[in-house]
């Protein structure tokens, strides 16, 4: 479906107003049910961070009633429970990524998603549905904007995962073409979320007002809420307030394909943008040299990652910032380190040979370079070099994580947690939306951690 002469955001609202009427590919489903498998490992790996702890007490103070899931204890409606689990979900910097939107497209819309399913009575295929919609929302408006949009201090998840978290949950609700132009014009109107509180409790926030303020945005227009509903246009009112050089726009809507399967999961607890550099770390260490005898590591990445990462002083003081310090998670991958959610915990307390080895590193931002490469040369004293470059970091379509691999992360995150029950959690998701009972079942075992957790 092209736009033609019909508004790009009808286009859109259409699409969503139809989810219903779509019979989803079999690769799709899946890869909408890997997305929930990684939500929820990465949401249980941070059920002690504080920034989801502070945003569920706080909630909680609120004593809200409904029938939505809060995954650190207890019921809320379902705006507040998506602002809860969408918080907690990116609480590690540990979710997926779009890339060509640069958003963490599930943490805000399956946390919509879930919250407004259980809120009402929805089935899990019509969940899975709403989720896709959601994801393909997001990721058409976002396409080719999100490095501009990131370039100029926003946080892509903040705008386009808003957008996501209004789709699915307008697709829910079943709303007309009308109120879905309403709901998205809603939610485009409250676009927030800046890159420069990135390494703070306010990133990830942003992704679960993102997922509050979607569910919102439908419920309003449900009931009868008007918002603008010409601000998707190219070169409209969204994307002229966010790059507003008018270098960049808004796409006009394609919705021919499947944008969830070039959707890319994070094998690091860390800002997607040092995965590439990570990764060539890691080769780097498989060689088995002397970090004593180096004398200076250069880092070739590209020009976003540079600006957002690169400029760090490889000493964070937080964990929060380690995530985003590229000289440091570089020393972290050449030291042998899984760059595993263990690895930045507080309180912060950095490996001295890590910390000598991260102030010997120095970034550069490379044209040819891309959002998944990198390249890594080291000099040693003596003047040899050794050098490591990642065309395509794992992760990414081209060198993707496969269900065992999402094993592998989700075991790590979970099983501390679960124990002997993770296998089983885990494999409820591959049968998610393909029999009734699989969302059942997964509360019981989650509320029976809450339980174990809180005696």
């Amino acid at each position: 479906m092209k736009s033609g002469d019909i508004s790009n955001s009808r286009v859109i609202a259409d699409y969503v107003s139809s989810t219903h009427q779509r019979d989803l590919p079999p690769a799709v489903l899946d890869a909408a049910r890997l997305c929930l498998a990684d939500w929820v490992g990465v949401a249980m790996g941070a059920w002690e961070e504080n920034a989801g702890q502070i945003v569920c007490s706080v909630t909680a103070g609120w004593q809200s009633s409904g029938r939505a899931t809060v995954l650190l204890g207890g019921h809320a409606c379902a705006p507040l429970a998506a602002l809860c689990n969408g918080t907690l979900a990116h609480c590690l910097d540990f979710d997926d990524t779009y890339v060509k939107a640069v958003t963490h497209t599930s943490a805000p819309v399956w946390a919509a998603t879930l919250a407004l399913g259980e809120e009402t009575g929805a089935s899990e295929a019509a969940m899975l549905a709403a989720f896709v919609t959601g994801f393909e929302t997001a990721s058409r408006v976002g396409y080719g904007l999100g490095e501009a949009v990131t370039a100029r201090g926003w946080h892509g998840t903040g705008v386009f995962g808003r957008l996501g978290a209004a789709a699915a949950s307008a697709a829910l609700l079943k709303l007309d073409v009308e109120r879905t132009l309403h709901a998205l014009g809603a939610a485009a109107t409250q676009t927030s979320g800046l890159t420069a509180s990135f390494g703070t409790m306010a990133k990830p926030f942003h992704a679960g007002k993102a997922a509050m303020d979607g569910v919102l945005s439908a419920q309003l227009a449900a009931g009868g809420f008007h918002a603008a509903v010409n601000l998707l246009e190219p070169a409209g009112g969204l994307d002229g307030a966010l790059v507003q050089d008018r270098s960049a726009h808004i796409k006009p809507a394609d919705f021919s394909g499947w944008e969830i399967l070039n959707n890319s999961f994070k094998p690091y607890a860390a800002c997607h943008l040092t995965h590439p550099a990570v990764d060539a770390g890691r080769a780097l260490h498989a060689a088995e040299f002397d970090l004593a005898r180096v004398r200076a590591i250069r880092a070739e990445v590209g020009e976003l990652a540079n600006q957002i990462t690169g400029g760090k002083s490889g000493a964070p003081a937080s964990a929060l910032e380690g995530k985003f310090d590229l000289r440091y998670c570089v020393a972290l991958a050449l030291h042998g380190h899984a760059l595993s959610a263990a690895d930045f915990r507080e309180p912060m307390r950095p490996d001295p040979a890590v910390s000598a080895t991260a102030r010997k590193v120095t970034v550069a931002a490379k044209p040819e370079m891309t959002f998944a490469s990198a390249r890594l040369e080291i000099e040693f004293e003596d003047g040899r070099t050794l050098a490591s470059a990642v065309p395509v970091a794992k992760g990414h379509p081209g060198n993707p994580m496969t269900w065992d691999d999402m094993r592998d992360k989700f075991n790590g995150l979970v099983e501390p947690r679960l124990g002997k029950q993770t296998a089983a959690l885990f494999g409820l998701f591959h049968e998610f939306g393909g029999r009734r009972d699989a969302l059942v079942e997964i509360r019981s075992i989650l509320g029976s951690v809450r339980a174990a957790r809180d005696a």
